[in-house]
Formats: structure tokens, sequence, C-alpha cells
């Protein structure tokens, strides 16, 4: 993308208003996050939605960084020399960054980063993006349906930075744009509507690949993200993390489960009696 200028330091100072660079800078912004959806929108036309790309545009939070490098939401890596302008980041912070995937060893690194401001974002009345708050109403393989109307192709790169795979019932917060005439949309950010990390939790339902916790949040095993060798059984204590999911009788399900040491430290044959035994039963 070349190089910027370099400004004095107060013209990156969040909350400043009288810098006699401010504007200038407003519009170095404004043309950056053009150049970003531009890019954004050429890369997404040149992909076939059957493949799956190794590049994409994503808005995401930063989790964790310091002078020389950091995290975009855990997963995503960056080094300070990306970062477009002179303003350090933080963890919290929002940012449009260039994301690409190692074909071989799947690793995520940014090769762009850019600040947004929340609170003045250059986003024009005209803007064909848009914000919906919805459930996903089906899953073929990678290609999510929310409201029995639209749908998209969930890439490796969006999957990664959301965190787990969207299921029946699933409430997304997605901000998109429409293709004319198409029921396809193209989505630049989307991430779970609630989301709770919960700390001893009960099993309470094990049975043929679906689970329930403190009879309130089920789990699906196919779909859970366990540590290896780790199957959960009724009377587990565990930590998981869970998301806004509506089905019968439920309003949450668990997308990551974290068992206590006694029982990740029981013997794999003994787990596996215990299923054996457990196993007689079905969930609502």
């Amino acid at each position: 993308m070349g190089i910027l200028p370099s400004w004095p330091v107060c013209c990156y100072r969040r909350g400043w208003s009288d810098c006699g660079y401010h504007r200038l800078y407003r519009v170095l912004r404004n043309v950056v996050y053009f150049f970003l959806q531009k890019t954004e929108a050429i890369v997404r036309n040149q992909l076939h939605e059957e493949g799956d790309p190794n590049t994409k545009i994503v808005k995401a939070t930063v989790t964790s960084c310091d002078s020389e490098c950091g995290w975009i939401e855990n997963c995503v890596f960056f080094s300070s020399d990306v970062v477009i302008g002179h303003m350090p980041l933080r963890a919290g912070d929002e940012v449009l960054a260039f994301v690409e995937e190692d074909p071989l060893s799947l690793q995520l690194k940014a090769t762009q980063v850019c600040f947004i401001y929340e609170d003045d974002k250059p986003r024009k009345p005209g803007s064909k993006i848009r914000d919906i708050s919805v459930c996903v109403s089906q899953v073929k393989k990678d290609f999510i349906y929310i409201a029995d109307e639209y749908y998209f192709y969930l890439d490796s790169i969006s999957k990664a930075i959301l965190g787990f795979t969207p299921y029946e019932g699933d409430w997304l917060d997605i901000e998109y744009s429409p293709r004319k005439g198409l029921p396809s949309i193209l989505v630049h950010s989307l991430k779970a509507t609630l989301r709770r990390y919960l700390q001893e939790v009960l099993v309470t339902h094990v049975h043929k690949g679906k689970g329930v916790l403190d009879h309130t949040i089920f789990f699906t095993l196919e779909s859970l993200k366990l540590p290896e060798g780790y199957t959960p059984l009724v009377g587990h204590v565990v930590s998981v993390v869970i998301v806004q999911s509506i089905r019968p009788n439920y309003n949450w399900r668990a997308i990551s489960m974290t068992p206590t040491r006694g029982d990740l430290a029981k013997h794999p044959a003994q787990l596996q009696l215990e299923c054996d035994l457990q196993d007689t039963g079905s969930i609502v």
C-alpha cells in the first residue's frame, strides 16, 4: 500500500480535536478504508464460491499486542510494521485487517492492519453495507443460510476468526453487502450475537453425540471443541464457551468445553465404560 508520511505524534492521539492535521488525517483514513473495501470486492469477485480462499479482509478486535507484534481475535498474527499509521494499537481496538492463510500450515497472518474509529466510521448515507442480527436457518457444508432467504459462504478465515462453525438456530450479527438479483450476500464481518464463558457447569445428559449442560445448554459432539482424548460424560464439571442459539427447550449452545483435571485424568477405558453405562437415554 506504500509508505504513509510521518505526521506529528499528536495527530494519532485518541480524542484530540485541535491538531492542525486532524482533517488531513481523516481524509487519509477514509482513503485507506475505501481502498480496503475495494480490494475486498476485487478479491471476492475473483474467487469461486465453492473454493476456499486464503485471503480476506476482516473487521475484528485486537486481543493482545505489544510494541512489536500482536494478535487479532487470538488467531491472526500481525507485526507492528504492517499497522497503517503511527497510532499504537491496544487490546480491544477494532481494526480492518488484510489476512492471509498459509496453505500448508493453515496459520493466519495480517499483511495490513488499519484502526477503526467507531465514533467516526467512514460509512456514507448511500453505503450498501448493512447490519443485521439474524438466526441461522440451515447449514450445508460451509454455506450458511439465514432467514430462509439469503446465504453466504463461510471461508476458512472467517471461520477461524468467528471461532466456531454456525449451527442451525445460532444468532449472528452480520455486516454485509447484498448482491443485486442474487440470494447470496457478501459478508464483511460476523460474530455471535451473544457469547459467554461459564465455569463449573455440570454435564446433565449425553446420548448419541448430543448432550445438555445444567439442563439448559445443549451441545453436539461433532461441533464441540474438546481437549484431545476427552469425552464429556454425565456428572462431569466443565468450563464452557456458549453462544445464543434457539431450539426447542434451549436458548444456548456450547461451542467449546474444558473438563476439570479429575475428569481429564481418567483412563480412556474408564471413560468408555462410563459412557456405555449411561448411553440409554435420549435428548428432548
